[in-house]
């Protein structure tokens, strides 16, 4: 019957970062121009509810590094209304302390958090670097910036790609 004792000493003694998600924090802001719809497998064009499109992006990091442009494609799905013609999106990009923002640090596939509880905008989360994050910086509904809950969005972003086109400094 001592052995419980143990168990729980080590794992009182286990330091918290042990028992948690390593903290995360915003590197810079990513900010895309759409461009024309194209066809993409697994998107239907005659499909209203979704839709693929190019689009430009400049990132921007916190830190004194060069500004980005990246080239990509997003998938979205849309909820309350069409995708607008002519848009932009805004995301906060996050990542683990420690960060480098080296060059082409965003260049990858970004999927929904399909964690996400229903009514909430997901984060997209990187693939393979999971530990790069982008989080909509879509109005918040008024009154609510200490409960982070936001507006029903027109469209959902299901799916970001992408590619370093140039870094500038």
């Amino acid at each position: 019957m001592r052995w419980w004792v143990v168990v729980v000493l080590i794992a009182c003694w286990c330091p918290s970062s042990a028992w948690s998600a390593p903290a995360s924090t915003e590197i810079g802001v990513l900010t895309c121009t759409l461009g024309k719809v194209i066809d993409t497998p697994g998107t239907n064009p005659a499909d209203a509810s979704s839709a693929a499109r190019e689009m430009v992006c400049t990132f921007k990091p916190t830190t004194n590094t060069p500004e980005e442009t990246y080239v990509g494609t997003i998938k979205t799905i849309n909820v309350g209304g069409a995708l607008p013609e002519k848009a932009a999106v805004l995301w906060k990009v996050k990542a683990v302390a420690g960060t480098e923002t080296t060059p082409g640090v965003l260049q990858q596939v970004y999927a929904a958090d399909r964690a996400t509880p229903s009514g909430q905008v997901p984060a997209l989360i990187g693939e393979p670097k999971g530990d790069i994050s982008l989080h909509s910086m879509a109005d918040k509904e008024e009154g609510s910036a200490s409960q982070e809950r936001q507006a029903t969005p027109r469209f959902l972003v299901t799916a970001v790609e992408l590619m370093l086109k140039a870094s500038t400094g």
